[in-house]
């Protein structure tokens, strides 16, 4: 689901070698990578018909500490909606659209100042698709910018803003809170999402079982839009699919460096928006609140 994108993202929390100190030896870059499977069942919409979704998110990030103060990277996704509507009312009866594709390109920087502040950016190009749309349509870009200060190892607190221009030519300005804190050794509170053209980094409170083992509950609210094809009912048009997450996961840490995450949740208060190509709202349809169940597999090399 594109709308859960930045729960399995690239830039999951503040880094503690970026809030602490760069690495020592700067002739590594580490490497991580995962991949997850989505999939929201039948929803039904208000005023008629139905829709399912299933989706796959790809994962790739390299980074390197080029000062003892410096880190910067670079981050690749590719993530591919399936979206499936039957007996529509709504929409003028017709499917508004089908397979949704996103490309992203980001480049992740993190400066430490003095002993306690880093600033953090993520400066990204991304093309939001229906299959077949045209993709000098469909780019946006920006960047999330934060400031956040470490009281300790395991505790740091900031501020950030992510603005981006949309596929709607319109530039959008989201604040956010930055938090990585842990109360003590079971309990921690942090964002678990990446800040950026879906919308602002989410809050998750997550519990310690073990070494191995944690629990987290959270949420975060996201719109997406996206270019449409040049065909069916809104050509060029866009599409959006916004609502609120909340979620439950349980994380596994695997001693072979492969970690797993399991999800389940459930999106509140969704809308689903058709426009044509010069913006302007042809149909909408809000929908129930709809479960969802994904899975994530993901390491480092």
């Amino acid at each position: 689901m594109a709308l859960v994108i930045s729960a399995f993202s690239l830039m999951p929390t503040i880094p503690a070698e970026a809030a602490e100190s760069a690495s020592a030896d700067r002739s590594n870059v580490d490497f991580s990578a995962s991949f997850t499977a989505f999939h929201q069942p039948k929803s039904d919409i208000d005023g008629g018909g139905e829709f399912s979704l299933s989706s796959a998110f790809f994962r790739f990030k390299a980074t390197k500490a080029i000062s003892p103060t410096t880190i910067v990277g670079l981050s690749v996704k590719y993530d591919v909606d399936d979206y499936d509507f039957k007996g529509l009312t709504e929409f003028g009866g017709v499917e508004p659209w089908n397979d949704v594709r996103r490309f992203g390109l980001g480049i992740p920087i993190f400066i430490r100042f003095g002993s306690a502040w880093t600033v953090g950016l993520s400066p990204s190009v991304d093309w939001l698709q229906e299959y077949g749309a045209d993709s000098s349509d469909s780019m946006t870009f920006g960047t999330p910018l934060m400031a956040f200060r470490s009281f300790s190892r395991e505790k740091r607190l900031g501020l950030g803003a992510a603005a981006f221009r949309n596929v709607e030519d319109e530039w959008k300005v989201f604040p956010f809170l930055a938090v990585d804190w842990r109360f003590n050794e079971k309990w921690r509170v942090a964002n678990p999402f990446e800040a950026d053209v879906l919308g602002p980094a989410g809050l998750e409170l997550s519990y310690t079982i073990n070494e191995n083992w944690y629990l987290g509950a959270g949420g975060v609210y996201r719109k997406f839009r996206f270019r449409l094809d040049d065909e069916g009912l809104a050509p060029n048009g866009i599409g959006s699919n916004e609502g609120i997450l909340t979620f439950a996961r349980l994380h596994r840490s695997g001693k072979s460096g492969l970690d797993l995450d399991l999800y389940i949740g459930a999106t509140l208060d969704g809308k689903l928006e058709l426009k044509n190509s010069a913006g302007e709202k042809l149909s909408s349809g809000d929908y129930d609140s709809s479960p969802f169940a994904a899975i994530t597999l993901s390491g480092e090399f």
